[in-house]
């Protein structure tokens, strides 16, 4: 054999072996593509967070925010200063009925809300004063 009919066993043999690889390549890509185009989103990930409570604090834990739902019913979110201490709720009732606080240094200063009074469904504001006794509040029910 000439050295020409050498070189040319050789380019068909490499041709060959690039020709296979060219071909095992265009499948495996192909197949990629497929599998990435048939791809659904996990059924897991939802797209809510579902808890009993949430916890939201600083990084000395100390302010924080909470949002909580109670076994007996009552849902609240309620904020606390920097010495752990509750200056602001919003709360719901286990009948939808909602009210809001606005707290002092030790106790609730102003509450705000619907409630369910003597007389079924009431208006409530209350003004209290440091140690928490009433001050000002509506002087009869109002019923609607």
């Amino acid at each position: 054999m000439s050295s020409l009919d050498i070189k040319i066993q050789n380019l068909e043999r490499q041709n060959r072996y690039l020709t296979r690889a060219v071909i095992i390549l265009g499948v495996a890509l192909s197949a990629l593509f497929l599998l990435i185009l048939s791809a659904k989103p996990s059924q897991n990930i939802s797209g809510e967070i579902v808890a009993h409570s949430i916890k939201i604090v600083n990084d000395k834990g100390k302010n924080s925010a909470q949002m909580v739902a109670n076994p007996d019913g009552f849902i609240g979110l309620f904020f606390k200063d920097l010495k752990g201490k509750s200056r602001f709720g919003v709360m719901m009732m286990p009948s939808g009925k909602t009210a809001i606080d606005f707290s002092g240094n030790k106790h609730t200063r102003l509450q705000l809300g619907i409630i369910d009074g003597k007389n079924g469904e009431e208006y409530s504001l209350v003004l209290q004063n440091s140690d928490g006794k009433p001050i000002w509040q509506l002087p009869v029910s109002n019923p609607y």
